[in-house]
């Protein structure tokens, strides 16, 4: 259970960092936006990566956490690195 609350917590964080480059949200077809709200959705997107770390002391061993939570933060950034490109190939074909 605690894993698949990091696996969303990481996917979201890193979509927050993802949207906030300018090149990203034009790709996903998102109005720009301020300099706050860009300061907002990165500052959220690593508050919300540190939730996730911390949701790794709510595990028995915690060591093994902070392993699982580098394991899913990897996953989490390549299935955001995949939409992308996925976005991007896509974009090219039209």
């Amino acid at each position: 259970m605690i894993s698949i609350i990091l696996w969303l917590l990481s996917i979201t964080g890193f979509w927050l960092l993802c949207i906030v480059t300018a090149r990203h949200r034009k790709l996903f077809h998102l109005k720009p936006l301020s300099q706050r709200a860009e300061r907002i959705y990165k500052i959220a997107g690593f508050i919300l990566l540190g939730l996730a770390l911390a949701c790794t002391s709510l595990m028995p061993n915690p060591v093994d956490g902070i392993l699982a939570w580098f394991g899913i933060l990897t996953f989490a950034s390549l299935f955001i690195s995949a939409l992308i490109a996925l976005r991007q190939q896509r974009k090219r074909r039209a």
